[in-house]
């Protein structure tokens, strides 16, 4: 069993209050005193927390492999007084793309 980490995408294994199994949320603390335990957010797809399970035993869930999350938006800057942008993502490559060209993109 892989260890969770702070920020790690993790599915739930069980049936935990209102929260199915399989229900993916993201680790916000880790706990190792007493014992093992995490407490995961879970939010909606319109970005609302749905909420918070506390003290989630590491039987419980099951980190999601990073594959399976995909590459993530690290930072997104605008620079040049808005006529372009600098995208950062979660394996460290960067994009520096004009407005224009995201305009054009966008159909």
């Amino acid at each position: 069993m892989t260890k969770a980490k702070r920020y790690d995408t993790v599915t739930l294994t069980d049936v935990i209050g209102a929260f199915p199994k399989g229900e993916k949320g993201a680790v916000v603390e880790v706990y190792t005193t007493p014992f093992e335990a995490y407490d995961i957010e879970f939010v909606g797809d319109d970005g609302r927390t749905k909420g918070l399970l506390e003290a989630v035993r590491p039987e419980q869930l099951e980190v999601v492999a990073a594959a399976e999350t995909g590459v993530r938006f690290a930072t997104i800057r605008l620079e040049a007084g808005g006529t372009s942008v600098a995208v950062q993502f979660s394996d460290g490559k960067e994009l520096h793309v004009s407005a224009e060209t995201l305009h054009a993109l966008a159909g």
